[in-house]
């Protein structure tokens, strides 16, 4: 009989004991041995370790063990990124997910772009490279209400202006929408009222009939009377109206019984209007009413041209002069903004050119000058608000042409010397084509040639002056003082 070698060896450092057992089953021989009985040790203050019959560590294929930190980190349940199942599972630089591919893309990788992105978001319906947006320069369907025009740079919808961004009325430059272009009528003082309907062929015959039955919103459109008669007009305008001269044409207006032609509590948008001859001033803005004077004439009124009591104006490219009352007036909190304009005139004597009582004042590119007495172009009350900048400001009176203390004047011209501005000495009145009509256009070889680099144009600054004559474009550079481009 063979002899069998019943003992097992363990290596150290193990604490179990494998005592030998051998037993001899007969008749296959087969030797069994027996499971090891655990001794309930430590050592070092650690648990004993599991160990095989050749001494190394046992190891579970399907866990890590952290052999540092005793910690075993399971790996059977990792996996990879899911697939997404809508747009809720992607993100804003790719918020559509791909039904065949379970990715997240962008407007271009879907079927329908355009569609995609309306579905999205209503107000940004148009896929452009990559992105949805509100409106491209081939299509501005989404652009409307408040915000009718398509900034190209930006592709978003904004607000007009321009009155020319809406070639079918006129813009609401205080709201920034186009207003109704069926409310667009013709108005002509040859015809007789009563029987138009407000069409070119068969227009309203007066200003005031047309308001009473088109309301607020209307577009008109004013045409000359025959022999240069003017319209009679005594109008209070409750609602946002927009008034522009007929193509070609110059159409007068005057206030009668004694008032302004117009008094405006609302909107009022005037272009091309010349309002002259009134007992009254011929435009007042009451508060909480707004006006918007473009390529407009105010003169010959007993009183100020332009009363502003509590309201806003902006005056662009417009005269307001030989108003033996004074040029414009602004009292009770109200704001003038004013640009590449004319206000004053030589006959205009002991009175300011602009008068700012109480209330704030804006001059930019424009020409201001006034008579004689104790005259002066623009005066203020102490404490008002006033900015001056890239104008021409002069007096025939011997008095200080500025007399507004706490005034605010850049890159202007003035007879008196002050920082940062052009001082032309001794006043002529030769500078200007006819200084006491209130045409302060300059004449060439008789001007200070200071004027020529007196001003500096800056980004947002009109691209033209008064006559539309081109100004420099570029931030920075060196531009005539005034409204009036020789």
């Amino acid at each position: 009989m063979t002899d069998f070698d019943t003992s097992v060896t363990t290596s150290e450092p193990m604490n179990t004991h494998l005592p030998s057992r051998a037993y001899l089953l007969a008749p296959s021989w087969l030797l069994l041995v027996a499971c090891p009985e655990p001794i309930q040790e430590q050592q070092d203050g650690t648990d004993d370790e599991v160990g095989t019959l050749d001494g190394e560590e046992t190891s579970d294929p399907d866990t890590e063990t952290d052999t540092d930190s005793d910690t075993t980190t399971d790996t059977s349940t990792e996996t990879g990124p899911q697939p997404c199942m809508g747009p809720q599972d992607c993100n804003p630089e790719a918020p559509f997910c791909d039904d065949d591919s379970g990715e997240c893309v962008t407007c271009t990788g879907t079927a329908e772009p355009d569609a995609a992105c309306a579905a999205l978001d209503a107000d940004a319906p148009l896929c452009l490279e990559g992105s949805c947006v509100a409106c491209t320069e081939a299509n501005d369907s989404a652009c409307g209400d408040t915000t009718p025009i398509c900034d190209v740079d930006m592709n978003s919808c904004v607000g007009c202006s321009e009155h020319a961004q809406c070639p079918d009325s006129a813009c609401n430059l205080s709201e920034g929408g186009c207003f109704d272009p069926e409310k667009v009528a013709h108005v002509d003082g040859d015809e007789t009222c009563g029987e138009g309907d407000g069409s070119e062929e068969s227009p309203y015959c007066s200003v005031g009939e047309a308001l009473g039955i088109l309301g607020g919103g209307a577009t008109m459109l004013l045409h000359e009377i025959d022999g240069d008669n003017s319209y009679q007009e005594d109008l209070v305008i409750p609602v946002a109206t927009a008034i522009f001269a007929a193509q070609g044409q110059s159409p007068i207006v005057e206030g009668s019984n004694g008032n302004p032609a117009f008094i405006t509590t609302s909107a009022l948008f005037l272009r091309g209007i010349e309002i002259s001859d009134g007992p009254a001033a011929g435009l007042s803005i009451n508060n909480g009413g707004t006006a918007w004077l473009d390529e407009c004439t105010i003169e010959g009124h007993e009183t100020a041209g332009l009363n502003i009591m509590g309201g806003t104006a902006t005056v662009r490219r417009s005269r307001i002069v030989n108003n033996s009352g004074g040029g414009i007036i602004v009292d009770g909190g109200g704001s003038l903004f004013i640009q590449n304009s004319f206000v004053g005139g030589g006959t205009l004597n002991n009175l300011a050119a602009i008068d700012v009582i109480e209330g704030s004042a804006s001059l930019l590119y424009s020409s201001v000058g006034s008579g004689f007495g104790t005259s002066s172009a623009l005066r203020c009350e102490p404490g008002q608000s006033v900015t001056i900048r890239n104008s021409i400001l002069v007096s025939a009176a011997p008095e200080d042409e500025l007399q507004c203390p706490d005034a605010t004047v850049e890159h202007s011209a003035l007879e008196m010397e002050l920082p940062d501005n052009i001082s032309l000495g001794d006043f002529n009145t030769m500078w200007f084509s006819d200084y006491d009509a209130g045409d302060f256009s300059l004449v060439e070889g008789m001007y200070p040639l200071t004027l020529d680099d007196a001003a500096v144009w800056q980004s947002g600054d009109p691209a033209t002056d008064i006559n539309g004559d081109p100004r420099p474009t570029t931030d920075g550079e060196s531009d005539v003082a005034g409204a009036d481009i020789p």
